[in-house]
């Protein structure tokens, strides 16, 4: 029997193992696709356009990993709980990497013309900064299970979406000057990011519950950020 627990023990250190590494190359990708979007790169977008695959792959390898164990195993408890979440965390982290290449995609669409012209440039590189701050606190959530990092995550993300929302007010000003295709184009960079965010959080939530057992209540979805349930960390 200890064999067998050696094994099993084995499996979940790969299993965190990709996807501690399905994080780090969403990170990247946030943060390449920013960069790409605030020099109007091409080619760094298409080097996030290129790299995706490289999450797909691990997330494939992922899944069929977690089938295994649980067919094999037969899990339990709180092994099946954390194997049961990393499933969800693996497709959160997907996702994110899936939502930076379209902002990269824009702006190979859109070369040389810049997707994000005028003042909304600002806004838009602070939206993808805090996207990258927000891998990095998934990352090292992911890492640790401190979930003392929860909240934390929360309010960066609550930051996200105050930015989504100046964002799209600034579009419906008077004096926006750029044009509908940019107005756009800019409504769906700012969606791609506060989405990116929201994986984020939902990600929090599943260490959460592989650490505590619960998960927090449903947010209502009319409730803007600063009202966004916390959780209570245990002593």
């Amino acid at each position: 029997m200890p064999g067998i627990r050696h094994t099993f023990e084995a499996d979940l250190h790969r299993v965190d193992e990709i996807l501690l590494r399905m994080c780090e190359l969403a990170g990247e990708a946030a943060g390449d696709a920013t960069a790409s979007l605030a020099a109007c790169d091409v080619a760094l977008a298409q080097r996030v356009i290129d790299g995706d695959p490289a999450i797909d792959a691990l997330h494939h390898e992922l899944e069929e990993r977690l089938l295994h164990i649980i067919a094999r195993r037969a899990p339990v408890a709180t092994d099946l709980r954390m194997l049961l979440a990393a499933l969800r965390v693996g497709a959160d982290l997907e996702r994110m990497g899936d939502l930076a290449r379209h902002v990269a995609k824009l702006v190979r669409m859109r070369y040389p013309r810049p997707v994000a012209p005028g003042d909304s440039r600002a806004l838009v590189l602070d939206m993808g900064s805090v996207a990258v701050r927000l891998a990095a606190l998934t990352h090292a959530l992911l890492e640790s299970h401190d979930i003392g990092l929860v909240n934390e995550l929360i309010g960066v993300d609550d930051r996200l979406d105050h930015l989504h929302r100046t964002l799209l007010s600034s579009l419906l000003e008077p004096d926006w000057e750029h044009g509908v295709e940019p107005a756009v184009d800019l409504t769906l960079i700012a969606r791609f990011y506060e989405r990116y965010g929201d994986h984020t959080v939902t990600i929090a939530h599943q260490v959460q519950f592989i650490v505590t057992g619960s998960l927090p209540e449903p947010r209502p979805r009319e409730v803007a950020g600063p009202a966004r349930q916390k959780i209570v960390v245990p002593r």
